[in-house]
This record gives structure tokens, sequence and C-alpha cells, in this order.
């Protein structure tokens, strides 16, 4: 299996959670979350404003998130996109889920659990 598809596949799954968390701080539009993952992540997660679109798409058609349309300029918009209560408790769940999985991994590759 290639890195690149490792990562891909690895990135799609933590999409969600990546865009929740982002929008706990404040509402922001597509490329501004592009943006803050790469500056957060300190450049360790990149995302493409394409594959970030469709996960924006499902979070809001499910009531996770909300958009608006904010003109910028003279012709230009931007949607910018808000974190719904919904979508503050799907973080929580996501978060935790997270946590003990990535436990259970470094257990696994690390030879086992630590507290046997």
């Amino acid at each position: 299996m290639s890195e690149q598809l490792i990562q891909s596949n690895y990135r799609r799954g933590v999409a969600p959670l990546i865009i929740l968390g982002l929008l706990r701080r404040e509402d922001m539009y597509g490329y501004q979350l592009v943006q803050e993952t790469e500056k957060t992540s300190g450049g360790r997660i990149t995302t493409q404003e394409g594959s970030l679109y469709p996960v924006l798409y499902k979070l809001e058609d499910q009531g996770y998130i909300s958009s608006r349309r904010v003109t910028v300029g003279k012709r230009m918009t931007r949607v910018y996109y808000h974190l719904e209560p919904a979508g503050e408790e799907l973080l929580k769940q996501l978060t935790q889920e997270y946590e003990t999985v990535t436990q259970g991994v470094f257990q696994i590759i690390h030879g086992g659990a630590e507290n046997e």
C-alpha cells in the first residue's frame, strides 16, 4: 500500500474530527479551514479544498454544522460554517473514540498493553 494512499485514508477518517475541532474555535470558510488545518498541525496534516467540501456538506446535512453566506467585496461570496450544539456533542464523542483507538494502536505497535 502506498504511503499516499495510507495518508489519504487516514485523513478522510479524521476529517470530521478536525473540522469540528476547528469550528469550535470560530466560524470559518472552506479555504480558511484548509489553512488552519495545516497551520495548527504544524504542517503535519494537509488537505485539499476539494476533499474538504464533501465532509462539510455531509456534516451540514446531518445538522452538526450550519452555513451562512457572506458577501466579501463587490462580487465574492464566502460560505462560513458554524458548529451547532449537536456538532459539539459529536466532537466530544469522536474525540473519545479517537483517543481510545489511538491508545489501542500504540499498545499494539509497542508490544501490548502497559498495565497487564
